[in-house]
């Protein structure tokens, strides 16, 4: 019996990841299908599909493909904000899985700029605010409840901007630093990363110094957390304070 080396090992266990990732995204494919058929319908469209793009998120974690992992998020946080699938999300819903299904199998070329190719896929927002123009710049929440991310994204998506939310603390490093985002805006504490390591971590690295970055927080300003903040970091006071940390921090770091 033949001893597999490290290098063997790695490639196996790439190539598994790889293969059940394919059939996680192609039954995702299959159940687009019943949905452009009419064989499944609104609500119980949506929760299936939910499904499947949620356990699609987790199986990709294992596949080095660059931008998979944020376009997988992409499609999760689209159907997250859904209550029912419509006629007018099936186009978006089957951009996602062609490019999806594209990487996979190889068809499509490898992403070259993760930003770009991010902020080229449908956005939805059950936010509909007709009278706001709409801007190109990309918010990313970091928040752990859907709750109070949905406070949140509401006030942003009142001012025109787009925005995605990540609930897990270590998925948004990694997609921040394939999307680059204009604005993140994270809580202070999380489980696993605090919102503090976050912030701190993005600003010592060279790849993501230059992104802007906010703490959402219910601390004194003085409280000896904040204190290990960057400079560059801004601040956003939970409560009557929100709007107006808000706005300033939009203004300070000229996403207007």
């Amino acid at each position: 019996m033949s001893i597999l080396s490290e290098a063997e090992l790695e490639n196996l266990y790439e190539s598994e990841a790889l293969d059940e990732a394919r059939d996680v995204a192609g039954s995702l494919e299959v159940r687009l299908q019943q949905v452009l058929s009419g064989e499944i319908k609104g609500e119980k469209a949506k929760a299936m599909l939910a499904q499947d793009a949620s356990n699609l998120r987790l199986k990709v974690k294992a596949v080095k493909l660059p931008g998979l992992s944020a376009i997988c998020q992409r499609l999760d946080d689209y159907l997250w904000h859904m209550d029912e699938v419509k006629e007018e999300n099936i186009r978006d819903l089957q951009q996602f899985s062609d490019k999806i299904l594209g990487l996979l199998d190889g068809s499509s070329t490898p992403i070259k700029d993760v930003a770009a190719d991010i902020q080229a896929l449908p956005h939805h927002s059950t936010f509909e605010v007709s009278d706001v123009k709409k801007t190109d710049k990309d918010v990313t929440l970091v928040l752990p409840q859907k709750a109070a991310a949905r406070v949140v994204e509401r006030e942003l998506v009142e001012c025109g901007y787009r925005v995605s939310t990540v609930l897990d603390s270590l998925d948004a490093f990694e997609i921040i630093l394939e999307t680059r985002p204009d604005l993140v805006i994270t809580t202070a504490v999380m489980p696993r990363l605090s919102g503090i390591d976050l912030a701190c971590a993005l600003k010592s690295m060279p790849t993501t110094k230059n992104v802007a970055v906010a703490i959402l927080t219910s601390m004194e300003l003085d409280h000896p957390d904040l204190k290990a903040l960057p400079m560059s970091v801004g601040i956003i006071r939970r409560g009557e304070h929100f709007g107006n940390d808000l706005a300033e921090v939009l203004q300070r770091f000229g996403i207007t």
